[in-house]
């Protein structure tokens, strides 16, 4: 997404980077986006090595000289496409890989657990604060619907997130034992010779177990 804004913002004036990290902490977008401020520099590189923006002068002078840029017509048409791609993505992935993590919580101890999780909820309230402000200081009578759904989507993704890692908190004893299970399924199971027909009949655990023993 970092590209797509910098096309957007260099289609509309010639400009250094530094203006553009700037736009990008005004508008906080590094606190509610995938956005990050820091990553600027690289991908103004990587865009002018492809093509699409290109060097047009330099304001300052020394140290405090900065490169300025300017967008290509070739750059131009792959902002178009960009946000054609971009406004046919997902904006949240159905599927995370944390979904299967817990089956692999034997690998670490519980102590280790409760500490991860118990950061990462920190976090992930943290996070929720802040866009509660940032929506509060936002969001008016006169603020776009697109706008308030943006902030209720993320405010909600938040929310369930940190319930999800509560719920593992309060069910760790239980995740354990189904992970521990799962590891003595592997070892004495090899899942090389079933067939298309007996991953039809195995929808949980112990539906998995039984297929195995019959094995």
């Amino acid at each position: 997404m970092i590209k797509v804004l910098i096309l957007y913002y260099l289609s509309l004036k010639s400009t250094h980077g530094y203006e553009i990290q700037k736009f990008i902490q005004t508008n906080r977008m590094d606190s509610w986006t995938k956005i990050q401020s820091g990553s600027i520099y690289h991908a103004l590189s990587k865009l002018e090595k492809e093509g699409l923006i290109q060097l047009s002068g330099t304001q300052g002078k020394g140290a405090k000289a900065r490169k300025v840029y300017c967008i290509t017509s070739q750059g131009k048409e792959e902002l178009k496409r960009m946000v054609r791609e971009e406004l046919s993505s997902s904006m949240y992935e159905v599927g995370s890989d944390k979904f299967i993590l817990y089956p692999l919580l034997c690998a670490t101890s519980k102590q280790e657990i409760k500490d991860a999780v118990s950061s990462h909820i920190k976090d992930l309230k943290r996070k929720k604060d802040l866009i509660e402000r940032w929506k509060q200081i936002k969001v008016t009578d006169r603020t776009l619907e697109v706008e308030k759904i943006s902030f209720e989507m993320m405010l909600s993704s938040l929310y369930y997130q940190i319930q999800w890692h509560q719920a593992l908190i309060r069910q760790l004893d239980r995740c354990m034992e189904e992970s521990k299970a799962v590891s003595e399924l592997i070892r004495s199971f090899d899942f090389s010779v079933s067939t298309e027909k007996d991953l039809e009949q195995v929808t949980n655990l112990e539906s998995l177990q039984q297929f195995a023993t019959k094995q």
